[in-house]
């Protein structure tokens, strides 16, 4: 029989039979909630559909990676590419699959960085290349603790949106890298996308556990202009949840009503801004401070 690893992470305790990097394991009597399981996906065509997704089912091929099929928002089946590294495979069960077993499971899952200082927490989106992981390390650096990395699950608990923590490790492309200084140690090789390679960078000593209040969704925008932050309000923040929604085309249309509703049931609980950040100049210590301010002065009225 292969060896089973077990793992916590968005709050859900996972049995799989491959090895995951730098995600936190789990005790051995805790219930699991969704299995990594490998399997002959042959039978599906999977290579020829690319990517399928219907209510409680998500099927995806990646190219010299594996083909994937999520099902009921409990178990992942994996046909991997012989090619295929146990880092890169990695990243695609935590970052994609997970995406699909958070939307059948009905949590709002959106793309971005989340930092918390405890009582509060700040979601940081944008596009490729805003630096979301840039800035979240910044907050990292003024103590802040990090609850997630590129997917973030969102919670509706008792009328109060939570963000659920994923596990201790960011993605760091190589500039990130030379702007904050790790130990070697705590860094690996992801894998390389357009001549450039991504880095996952362990983080388990400025990170939270669990869960935390959702203070405020920030949408990054590198621009030829000031540093500054800008509000959103209105029909704007729904667009932006919208719009930020991590994977939003594996929803299936029976289930995207429910997802609109949690958008706008979202957009009026949180504090919403653009930020807007010069390209041509390191702007992450400016905006910590204008970002933070920002909260400072509003939070109260929400």
């Amino acid at each position: 029989m292969n060896s089973l690893y077990k793992y916590r992470a968005f709050g859900l305790v996972i049995l799989s039979e491959f090895p995951v990097l730098q995600i936190t394991e789990a005790e051995e009597q805790e219930p699991v909630d969704v299995r990594i399981v490998k399997k002959n996906l042959s039978e599906y065509g999977i290579a020829e559909i690319d990517f399928q997704a219907e209510e409680s089912m998500m099927m995806l091929h990646i190219p010299a990676v594996a083909d994937f099929r999520v099902t009921d928002g409990n178990c992942i089946e994996v046909d991997p590419d012989p090619v295929c590294t146990a880092s890169h495979l990695a990243v695609y069960l935590m970052g994609s699959c997970m995406g699909a077993v958070l939307h059948q499971r009905g949590i709002l899952p959106l793309h971005g960085s989340c930092v918390t200082d405890g009582r509060r927490s700040i979601l940081i989106t944008g596009g490729s290349g805003a630096g979301k992981s840039t800035m979240a390390s910044e907050f990292l650096r003024h103590g802040w603790q990090l609850l997630t990395d590129d997917v973030s699950a969102i919670l509706n608990i008792e009328d109060c949106p939570l963000v659920q923590s994923s596990y201790p490790s960011q993605k760091l492309w190589p500039d990130s890298l030379a702007h904050y200084k790790r130990d070697s140690s705590q860094i690996h090789s992801l894998y390389e996308k357009e001549d450039r390679k991504k880095y996952g960078i362990h983080v388990e000593d400025c990170f939270h556990e669990g869960t935390a209040p959702l203070s405020m969704v920030v949408r990054l925008i590198p621009a030829d202009a000031d540093t500054q932050v800008a509000p959103l309000e209105g029909i704007a923040k729904v667009d932006q949840l919208f719009r930020n929604t991590y994977r939003r085309y594996m929803i299936a249309e029976k289930n995207r009503q429910r997802h609109f509703q949690q958008c706008v049931t979202l957009s009026e609980k949180v504090l919403m801004c653009l930020a807007i950040r010069r390209k041509d100049a390191d702007t992450a210590s400016d905006l910590y401070e204008l970002l933070t301010g920002y909260l400072e002065a509003n939070q109260s009225g929400m």
